[in-house]
């Protein structure tokens, strides 16, 4: 069993969690979420994971009784609340049961020992540190735009999005197609902004990777099929009390489309057209809302 603790700031909570659940996690605490397999560099919001060796009822049980030989030199860290920390009374207590050297830096293995449930069951296992992840390579290129949308919001975007091809008729600086890409999705992007196209092929181009950017208005729907995946524009003049032009612009694609997953205003709830089916709505940030779902084939051209 992989145990993956998540990793969210402030206001990333819903969002977080959504992203877990569609990964085919199961939750188990606020934190953990447990799974049979789980790929930790392609994730927008888990820190590390473990690979569980045994559990028992304290932290002295699993160390003694921890199965078979701990790969020399080790490091034994244990969670407090949000933070590990490098334990040496486990190391100790492991050095004696399990023999091995210690070592703080640059250890063979760590063995992380935890309670995910304030101490009625206590984990021993593998630890998986986060590197070369596709959040890393993603901010290293977000900022260089002012929008609003983070590199792991994006990637929890497209984890969330339903299977389809993605596409985003208005991508900004590319942060959604450019994550889609780097998860392997089919992937087709344009904006209406030659400035934000400029930024996009750049960011594009500083990632290494192949993905055709043109300059397409967005009110007319260019591709049929495929899901559309989007934070439509930050710029609040898009919205008056009169009009949402982001809630247009949803409505312009909903009959070239087979699926969606959407950041639009909170208050688009109450203005949806009718005969899309809706999956789920997340809570997003600045009263905002992710709406997923798909499209009936009778309500598409």
């Amino acid at each position: 069993m992989i145990w993956v603790h998540r990793n969210y700031t402030y206001g990333f909570d819903d969002l977080s969690k959504a992203e877990m659940l569609a990964c085919g996690l199961t939750q188990v605490s606020n934190r953990f979420f447990t799974g049979d397999t789980f790929n930790l560099e392609r994730s927008a919001y888990a820190g590390f994971s473990v690979e569980e060796k045994i559990r028992g009822k304290s932290a002295e049980e699993v160390i003694r009784e921890y199965p078979g030989e701990i790969p020399s030199p080790f490091r034994m860290e244990k969670l407090v609340g949000t933070y590990r920390y490098g334990s040496r009374t486990f190391a100790l207590l492991a050095h004696k049961y399990n023999k091995g050297d210690i070592r703080a830096s640059d250890p063979a293995s760590i063995i992380l020992v935890f309670t995910p449930d304030d101490g009625k069951t206590w984990i021993a296992g593998y630890l998986k540190e986060k590197k070369n992840s596709l959040v890393e390579k993603l901010s290293s290129v977000s900022g260089r735009t002012s929008v609003s949308l983070s590199a792991q919001a994006a990637l929890a975007l497209v984890h969330l999005a339903p299977a389809d091809p993605v596409i985003d008729p208005c991508c900004g600086t590319g942060l959604i197609p450019l994550a889609s890409t780097l998860l392997g999705r089919e992937t087709l992007a344009g904006d209406n902004n030659y400035k934000m196209i400029r930024l996009a092929r750049q960011n594009r181009d500083e990632l290494g990777l192949e993905m055709e950017i043109p300059h397409k208005d967005a009110f007319e729907p260019w591709h049929k099929g495929g899901c559309l995946v989007s934070d439509f524009p930050a710029d609040r003049s898009w919205n008056t009390d009169k009009i949402d032009l982001g809630l247009q612009l949803f409505e312009a694609w909903l009959s070239h489309i087979k699926s969606f997953c959407v950041i639009l205003p909170g208050t688009a709830k109450e203005k949806l057209p009718p005969g899309i089916r809706i999956q789920s709505i997340v809570p997003f940030t600045a009263n905002r809302i992710i709406l997923i779902g798909t499209v009936p084939e009778k309500e598409r051209l």
